[in-house]
């Protein structure tokens, strides 16, 4: 009988956490954060500047790309915090969504020079049916 009891309450414990991390890897798939996975998966594998220039009009609004070209003391890429770029940081590539600002979020990915995690704060609108990067909080 104990036994059981034991084994229910543990089934239910295991349903119960179940249930909790579904919930949780569904958080993070709205459009906004799909059009971010996109825009860093294709700017990061980019190999010219002007695949970059076309990435940034696609996924970008104007108002961050002037902000951007107007700041003439750049040392790294305000979308990366680094001057050059690693396909291994796909693979560590993280994108959630602020809980208390709706139109934030953050862009991770792990340096593999000095294992650190680099954390980029995005502000996100949408225009017209799609979503676009507005503002780079961290930089």
């Amino acid at each position: 009988m104990k036994t059981q009891f034991l084994a229910s309450c543990f089934v239910s414990i295991l349903i119960c956490l179940s249930s909790f991390c579904q919930a949780q890897n569904k958080a993070p798939n709205d459009s906004a954060a799909t059009m971010l996975k996109q825009f860093y998966t294709s700017y990061i594998s980019a190999d010219e500047e002007s695949q970059l220039t076309s990435i940034k009009k696609q996924y970008c609004t104007k108002k961050i790309l002037n902000r951007i070209a107007k700041d003439e003391e750049l040392d790294a890429d305000p979308f990366l915090q680094a001057q050059d770029t690693d396909m291994d940081w796909l693979k560590t590539l993280v994108i959630s969504k602020d809980a208390q600002k709706p139109n934030v979020y953050s862009v991770s990915y792990i340096n593999n020079y000095d294992k650190k995690r680099i954390v980029n704060k995005l502000v996100v609108v949408k225009v017209g049916q799609t979503y676009k990067i507005d503002d780079i909080l961290t930089y």
